[in-house]
């Protein structure tokens, strides 16, 4: 795990190509390709590398991967002292108690905006008229998965990216 989140931290700066708008552009509408390109773009990285993990084990299901694509719209921007924050106060459990919308310090709002992306991308996806079931495993894929499969490949390959 720290091997991971030392090279995530590495990664931070690196920006998304071709590749990345391509795959995105097979999937989503012009609304929904709009705002995955809209993202941080280490948010657009592992977006489209969740699709990818995906689509390389033969899942292709069109709602599955434009949530892989999707899963993390509500985040926002976020500096990388911002990502650094969110796992240290993941690790130490102290992140709820840090998160504040309203507060003066931008890294609380910064891990609010975070431990609310789920539900925060699922209605904006919601507005755009994306797929019922799209915006449903964008609001859980941080949530129990309840014998849910396609949910639960969600989440595997949120973690395997």
């Amino acid at each position: 795990m720290i091997a991971e989140r030392i090279r995530q931290f590495r990664e931070h700066d690196r920006q998304p190509g071709e590749a990345e708008a391509r795959l995105a552009a097979r999937f989503l509408s012009e609304a929904a390709l709009g705002a995955f390109l809209g993202q941080e773009p280490r948010d657009v990285l592992h977006s489209a590398n969740t699709a990818r993990w995906l689509l390389d084990r033969g899942h292709a299901d069109e709602h599955l991967i434009q949530a892989a694509l999707l899963h993390d719209i509500g985040k926002g921007a976020q500096r990388r002292r911002d990502r650094v924050a969110h796992v240290v106060s993941g690790a130490l459990r102290v992140s709820r108690a840090l998160a504040a919308d309203g507060s003066r310090f931008e890294i609380r709002r910064a891990l609010a905006r975070t431990a609310s992306h789920s539900g925060t991308g699922a209605e904006r996806l919601a507005t755009m008229g994306v797929a019922p079931r799209v915006v449903e495993l964008v609001r859980n894929h941080h949530g129990k998965a309840n014998g849910d499969a396609m949910l639960e490949l969600l989440q595997q390959a949120d973690s395997a990216t």
